[in-house]
This record gives structure tokens, C-alpha cells and sequence, in this order.
């Protein structure tokens, strides 16, 4: 007699990763590190969502003693000529798929496409050992739904550009849907965003019958529409690119309807939703939460660790030092938008000639990018100004630095603007995700510590410049904001408030009885990997 497989450990939490921990630095991938570090009485599984295996990609955390699986998916893995073929399906199986199917792709509310889809995804499993893509691609019934929705949706579109687009479409979701078995069990499954990560969570959870728990930083949907407005790789006719007054493509705007279905899957099927700050919240409800799920649990950190900076900084800051520096501290990626940061040097250079940029953080991840910014620094001249450091420790590089500044397109809750606040630092940031609630305090008593920095415009070298002077230029105001920043961070950004309500979470989710981590257990601090968060 054979013996039986081992069966497989269940943890407590399975976490959804998209592109994130433990292959990619960021300030999620630290937070997630935090989450798992500090709740050590609870065992973790993840399942990491990348775009393609890579077999040069290393792992640039140290997995904790707590995490007892990964697995991996990946969207974009080429298909097998095997599942590339129809296969033949039962007549009466088939049609009644296909039926479901229809009414989801032809459903003209969001109520009647959510209920169709759960409907599908319950008739799929009846035939799903014989399905495969090559179905999808063949079959005589969803031609006829592809040819009916062509002509309800895009009739004036080229048909061959409709049916490349709707292929692609399909094809990571496939993906997903054939890895379902590679997701690990657990008591409670949790997306650390929505898209291709909340739907494999929400639709594991669902067929699993375990509760489904979604954590948004920044609102996925959000921006997966303007980068995909912007997007080069969507073909589009002429007539799109040069009249901007007619709106996106239809293909574009079947990209945007993927993304916003998606994220509704995640929303329908979680039981609490998640998010840093208030504007996060209203933003959910907009795009389909229900606004009685969501709790706002704002990130975390120990300002205890840059007491030695804040002291330093104080002390510094006196009187007016004669050289000073302003730093960034994260990616060289175009939605950090460090060309504005560039261009807002050259002004404050030539104000203050004393004051110099220091860029920390890595620059692979987008090196055309990088080479372009490097161009601006010298069309500019101000070479001797602005250093690229690269990747750097956050404790090494934070003291030489007098005021942070955060130009990024889109943020949730950024860990380092949290930091230099712990550190005293002041911050210019882009008034995008928390930052405002960081920089000027969220309720009243929050409100009432004061201003830790200067808010700006989306793209707005003018603004960032004349902020940064006007701190720069004044001991007094970058002393006021560091202590202002320092007393929010501590009263409240703590960490321990943040690991607790997750602890909360987690247990009452599971059922599984609340317990304290054994002193000594694990250091609840997040361990961070060398280099910097985004």
C-alpha cells in the first residue's frame, strides 16, 4: 500500500503579493515584512503574483521563521500547445456554461455581472477538468458571445484588433485560474491589493469557504487607469491620438473595464476592507465598496529607532547651517516623477547656491528612465548639485539630509515621509494619497500638533522649489515642522497600534483565539533587507 502524501500545513493567513514582497523592494514589501515579523504567533503562507518567471530574479528579504510557504504564479507564462486545443465537452455541460458566460460578458449592471460571474465561476467547476483555453479560443458559442459583444460595445473598432485584445484579456486571468491549487490553505486569505492579487484571493476564499480580507495602500484600480490611458502598448486608431476631445479608445476602455471589474470581485467578496487615510476610503466607495467594510488602519513605525537622527537634526538646525541638503529616498521610476524634482533643483540652486540633492535609492528597475534624468542634470548644469546615490541604507542616508521631499504621481500611506517625520526631518510632498493627513494631521487633536511640512501640486517644479526655499531659508520653521512631525509619528503612526489591529483582524476572522507572541519569540521590528523603501 502506498502511503499517503503529507498533507499540506495550513496557516493561519495565505498573503497575496502582486509584484511586490519578497522579489521586489517598496514601501508594501516593508510593510508586509513589518505585518509578518511582528505578529510572530501567527503563521503565514505567501502566494506570489509576478508577470514572468524569471530564473534570474533573488529574493531580497529574508523569509521569517513564521512563514512556512511560497508559492508562485505568474500571468504571462506562455500556454502548451496542449492547452491551446479545444477539447470536447458534454453538450449539456457546455451550453450551460456558455449560457452563464453570455449574460456575464452581456450584462448591462454591475449587480447582474457580479451575480453572473459568481454563477460561472460555480458552472466552471462542473467542466474545469476538461476546459481549457484553447476553449475559449475555439469553441463555436463564445465566438458567437465574442461576435455579440463586438457589435453591442465596438462596432466602429477593427474587429482582429477587438479579438487580439480580448485574447489578452483572458489570458493572465487563465493563468490565475489554472494556479488555483498552487494557492496554499489557510484560516484566512489576505490580498494586499485588489487586481489580479484580490481576484485570486476573493475567488479562492469563495470556493475555500474561508473569509477573504483585501488591504489597499494605494487604490490599484486607480492606477492601473492612468497608466493605462497613457499607455503606448494599446493600439489605438490615429483619429484617438491627435482628437483628445473624443475620450479613450474602446480597446483602452476594455483594459479600464477589466481592472474596475476586478476590483469589485475583491470588494463583493471581502469581508473587511482595509486602507490608510480617509481619502483612500471615499475613492473605494467610488469605484464599488461598500462603505461599511472599510476601517482605516494607517501604517506603522518605531519612532524609537531615529532618536540618534532626531537629536542630531535638532541640534543642526540651531542655527542655519552653511551647506544643506535636501533628499529623496526611493525608486528612479517615472511614478516618483523625479524630472520635477530635477527641474525644482535648478530653481533652489539658484537661490541658494549653498544647497545641494541628494537621490537615494536604485535606478535598474527603469534605466531609460534614469539615463533621461541623468540628461535633465546636465542639460540643467547642475551636475555638481544633484547626486545620484543609488541603493543605500535608510540609517546612512537619512542624517545627511536636512528636508525630504516626495514628488511621486500616486501614493497610499509612503513609509519613508513616516520616517523622516520620526527622524525630524520636514517634508515637501505631492498632495497625493495620506500626505496631507501626514503633513497637517488627520483629526482634530492630530491637527492641533501642527504643520510637518509643505504640501504641492502634481507636477509643479515652480511650487516644489519655492517650498522647499521657504523651509530651507528658515531655522525656525525647519525646527517647528521636525518637532511637529516627530509627535504625529509617535502619537499616532506607532507601530504597535498597527500590529494589533491586525492581530484583531486575523483572530476574529479565523476564529482563532487572540495570544500574545512569547517574549523573545521574534523581534517585532520589521527586519529590513539593504536598501531602501519606495
Amino acid at each position: 500500500m502506498q502511503p499517503s502524501a503529507k498533507p499540506e500545513p495550513i496557516a493561519d493567513v495565505t498573503l497575496f503579493l502582486e509584484g511586490t514582497y519578497p522579489y521586489v523592494l517598496g514601501g508594501v514589501s516593508s510593510w508586509v515584512h513589518q505585518i509578518i515579523t511582528g505578529l510572530p504567533e501567527l503563521t503565514f503562507s505567501l502566494c506570489y503574483i509576478g508577470a514572468k518567471a524569471d530564473p534570474q530574479a533573488k529574493q531580497h528579504y529574508m523569509l521569517p521563521e513564521n512563514v512556512i510557504t511560497l508559492r508562485e504564479i505568474y500571468l504571462h507564462n506562455e500556454l502548451s500547445k496542449r492547452e491551446q486545443r479545444r477539447r470536447r465537452i458534454p453538450a449539456e455541460l457546455r451550453i450551460a456554461l456558455y449560457d452563464l458566460l453570455e449574460k456575464f460578458y452581456l450584462a448591462t449592471t454591475d449587480a447582474e455581472r457580479m451575480a453572473c460571474f459568481w454563477a460561472a465561476l460555480e458552472g466552471l467547476q462542473e467542466v474545469e477538468k476538461r476546459f481549457r483555453f484553447g476553449n475559449l479560443l475555439r469553441d463555436r458559442e463564445m465566438w458567437e458571445i465574442l461576435v455579440a459583444g463586438y457589435e453591442e460595445f465596438c462596432p466602429d473598432e477593427s474587429f482582429i484588433d477587438f479579438f487580439w485584445t480580448a485574447r489578452f484579456l483572458h489570458l493572465p486571468l487563465w493563468n490565475l485560474w489554472k494556479a488555483r491549487d498552487l494557492v496554499p490553505p489557510a484560516r484566512v486569505y489576505h490580498s494586499v491589493s485588489a487586481g489580479y492579487a484580490g481576484f485570486i484571493g476573493a475567488v479562492t476564499a469563495r470556493r475555500r469557504h474561508a473569509p477573504f480580507l483585501l488591504t489597499e495602500h494605494g487604490i490599484y484600480t486607480k492606477e492601473r487607469i492612468a497608466e493605462i490611458s497613457q499607455a503606448d502598448w494599446i493600439y489605438e486608431p490615429d483619429r484617438f491620438q491627435i482628437n483628445y476631445s473624443e475620450g479613450l479608445g474602446k480597446l483602452k476602455q476594455m483594459w479600464i473595464n477589466l481592472f474596475m471589474f476586478l476590483g469589485k470581485v475583491a470588494y463583493d467578496q471581502a469581508e473587511k476592507i482595509i486602507t490608510l487615510y480617509s481619502g483612500n476610503a471615499a475613492t473605494e466607495v467610488e469605484f464599488g465598496a461598500d462603505e461599511q467594510k472599510i476601517s482605516i488602519i494607517p501604517n506603522g513605525i518605531e519612532p524609537t529607532r531615529f532618536d540618534g537622527i532626531y537629536q542630531q537634526h535638532m541640534e543642526r538646525w540651531q542655527t542655519s547651517p552653511e551647506k544643506k541638503f535636501v533628499g529623496f529616498i526611493g525608486r528612479v521610476v517615472p511614478i516618483k516623477d523625479v524630472k520635477t524634482l530635477l527641474r525644482a533643483a535648478r530653481v533652489v540652486c539658484e537661490r541658494m547656491p549653498e544647497v545641494e540633492f541628494l537621490i537615494a535609492g536604485p535606478y535598474v528597475e527603469d534605466p531609460t528612465y534614469f539615463d533621461e534624468c541623468q540628461k535633465i542634470v546636465k542639460l540643467l548644469h547642475i551636475e555638481d548639485k544633484v547626486h545620484f546615490l543609488g541603493m543605500s541604507k535608510i540609517m546612512e542616508v537619512l542624517p545627511r539630509m536636512d528636508v525630504l521631499v516626495l514628488t511621486s504621481i500616486s501614493e497610499g500611506l509612503p513609509l519613508v515621509v513616516l520616517e523622516g517625520m520620526a527622524a525630524g526631518k520636514p517634508n515637501v510632498c505631492r498632495d497625493v494619497g495620506a500626505c496631507r493627513e501626514l503633513m497637517f494631521g488627520r483629526t482634530q487633536p492630530d491637527r492641533a500638533l501642527g504643520r510637518a511640512g509643505r504640501l504641492t501640486k502634481i507636477m509643479s517644479p515652480a511650487e516644489t522649489a519655492h517650498a522647499l526655499i521657504g523651509i530651507l531659508s528658515n531655522p525656525a520653521t525647519c525646527v517647528k515642522m521636525g518637532v511637529a512631525g516627530r509627535k504625529r509619528a509617535e502619537q499616532f503612526y506607532s507601530m504597535t497600534t498597527m500590529l494589533d489591529d491586525y492581530r484583531d483582524l486575523y483572530c476574529q476572522l479565523s476564529g482563532k483565539p487572540k495570544q500574545p507572541p512569547a517574549p523573545g519569540a521574534m523581534e517585532p521590528r520589521a527586519r529590513r533587507p539593504k536598501g531602501l523603501p519606495s
